[in-house]
C-alpha cells in the first residue's frame, strides 16, 4: 500500500489507471480553528473592500532575494494587499507599503484569508491552497513544482509562469485574470467544497485497518 496526498481535480487518472494499491488523500492538511491575527499597524491599512494575496516561495526558493525583489516589485504595482512568506532571506529585502510580512508565517491560518496564491508550487501549498479553493499563480522552480504547476494550469486552477523570465506587465496581467476571473474562481471554489466534506482520510484508515488486520491474521 502506498499513500499519496492530491486532490482528484489534478491527479492524473484523466490519463493512467491508478494502481489499486494507491491510497489517495486530497490532502494531508487540516483546517486551524484558531483565526490569525494581522499586527496592528498592517490592520490599519486594510479596508473592508481590500482583496489579500498571499506570496509564498518555500524556504529554498525564497533565499533568491532578487527574484523575491522582482516579485515584491510587481506586487506593489497592484490594488491589492500581499501578505509575504519572506523565508530565510527575510533581512536582505524590505516590504513595499502594501504589504506585510516575516521570515515565517502559519500557512494555514492565513490561507483562509486571501484571495489568491503565488508559489513556486511546492506540494504542500498546492494542497493547503486547493483545500480552501484559491487561485493559484505557479512559478516552478525544480522537482515537484513543475508537474503541480502544469496540472493547476491545464486544469483550470491556475496559471504557470516562469518567475524569472515573466514580464512585470504580463505577470500583473496574470495576478489581474486570477483575481477576476469568475469562471476559475468558481472552480476552485466547488473543488475545496469537495474537499472539505470527502472523506478520502477515513477512507485511507480504513484501508491501514485492512491491511494490518489481514497480516495479523497469517
Amino acid at each position: 500500500m502506498n499513500i499519496y496526498g492530491y486532490p482528484d481535480e489534478l491527479d492524473y487518472g484523466d490519463v493512467i489507471e491508478i494502481p489499486e494499491n494507491m491510497v489517495k488523500i486530497d490532502t494531508f492538511a487540516r483546517l486551524e480553528p484558531e483565526q490569525f491575527e494581522f499586527p496592528a499597524e498592517f490592520k490599519a491599512k486594510l479596508k473592508p473592500e481590500d482583496k489579500l494575496i498571499y506570496l509564498s516561495m518555500g524556504s529554498m526558493c525564497a533565499i533568491d532575494v532578487e527574484l523575491m525583489k522582482k516579485l515584491c516589485r510587481v506586487l506593489s504595482q497592484t490594488p491589492y494587499k500581499v501578505i509575504v512568506s519572506k523565508g530565510p532571506a527575510y533581512d536582505q529585502y524590505e516590504l513595499p507599503d502594501n504589504m506585510w510580512g516575516k521570515a515565517f508565517l502559519p500557512q494555514t491560518k492565513i490561507l483562509p484569508m486571501v484571495d489568491m496564491v503565488m508559489t513556486h508550487g511546492g506540494n504542500n501549498t498546492v494542497t493547503e491552497a486547493f483545500m480552501l479553493g484559491k487561485p493559484m499563480l505557479v512559478m516552478p522552480m525544480f522537482g515537484d513544482q513543475y508537474d503541480n504547476a502544469q496540472r493547476i494550469a491545464e486544469k483550470g486552477y491556475g496559471l504557470r509562469i516562469n518567475a524569472h523570465n515573466c514580464g512585470e506587465t504580463e505577470m500583473i496581467e496574470c495576478i489581474e485574470k486570477l483575481m477576476n476571473d469568475k469562471e476559475i474562481r468558481d472552480r476552485c471554489r466547488k473543488a475545496a467544497e469537495r474537499i472539505q466534506s470527502s472523506n478520502s482520510k477515513e477512507k485511507a484508515c480504513i484501508k491501514i485497518e485492512q491491511l494490518v488486520a489481514k497480516y495479523a491474521q497469517s
